[in-house]
């Protein structure tokens, strides 16, 4: 007998394929929806914190005003004094005008009826919290020579919600799905030990240890995942590039994508020793339950 517990293990999977398919791909099914939710959560959070670093609130001066450098300075010290705010960046007139070119420049006739004179100046606004939004707001009305204030709170929150809605989803389904790894593999490394119940029973007489007697069997398990997170993440990845060209007029302007090499190797990480802890836990809960009858 081969005392090598990883090439028994092999060699076990190798003369029941079926039943090492099936185990490997409910594995791989399992482990491809924790690996999708994971890649999905932490690009979720990448546009959110894409969203909260812009400018969220932007402020404009009255369009026959030119602030003096004291009047900007004087606003900017008391926005970044109340604690609520991570920068404050000014917009002159003429700024104004160079953004609404680069914005219009395929459309002469736009602008050639806009001059910088027009354009009001303004403030762009960074909050520490977007929930602080309003109260920032609220103050800067009470500012004279302020004539606008605009914010985008109900972005940044309803991502925020959306963000929270697919982990809480996401979580769930990877759990259920957790148990269901579990039973199957009970069930197939069960069917693998009742079918080696005398060999098992000699190997108990002879004085052989729990851990000897189960160490194939966790390899076995270890195999399970660590081929099912193979085939998961390869799948997600090829998903990925599959859609690139629609993901990026999507996400037109967020640079998250393409993921990098090192983060798409920290997910098969992850959705490898999540793998190994689902196979390891599977093959010894089975071979417990198995010398417990």
């Amino acid at each position: 007998m081969n005392n090598n517990p990883i090439t028994t293990a092999l060699a076990r999977m190798r003369r029941s394929p079926y039943q090492a398919m099936a185990a490997i791909s409910i594995m791989a099914v399992t482990l491809f929806l924790a690996c999708a939710f994971f890649v999905v959560s932490a690009g979720g959070q990448e546009i959110l914190k894409y969203f909260e670093s812009r400018p969220q609130l932007n402020a404009f001066f009255k369009s026959d005003l030119v602030p003096t450098p004291l009047q900007i300075e004087t606003l900017k010290s008391k926005l970044l004094g109340t604690g609520l705010v991570i920068s404050v960046k000014y917009i002159s007139k003429e700024d104004a005008f160079n953004i609404y070119r680069d914005l219009n420049k395929s459309d002469p006739l736009l602008l050639e009826a806009v001059t910088s004179g027009m354009l009001p100046a303004s403030l762009e606004i960074s909050a520490t919290n977007p929930r602080d939004l309003k109260n920032i707001s609220e103050m800067l009305k009470t500012e004279s020579g302020i004539e606008d204030v605009r914010f985008e709170e109900d972005v940044v929150s309803s991502l925020t919600h959306w963000t929270n809605s697919i982990r809480l989803i996401g979580l769930v389904a990877v759990g259920i799905h957790i148990v269901i790894t579990f039973l199957v593999i009970l069930l197939i490394i069960g069917l693998k030990l009742a079918s080696r119940k005398e060999e098992i029973g000699l190997m108990r007489l002879v004085g052989a240890t729990f851990g000897y007697i189960a160490a194939p069997f966790v390899w076995e398990g270890i195999f399970y995942g660590i081929f099912g997170a193979l085939v998961a993440w390869g799948t997600v990845y090829l998903i990925i590039l599959y859609s690139m060209g629609f993901l990026l007029s999507l996400l037109s302007g967020i640079p998250i994508l393409p993921p990098p090499i090192l983060f798409m190797f920290e997910v098969l990480g992850g959705t490898m020793g999540l793998g190994v802890v689902i196979g390891a836990i599977g093959g010894w809960l089975a071979v417990l339950r198995f010398l417990k009858q």
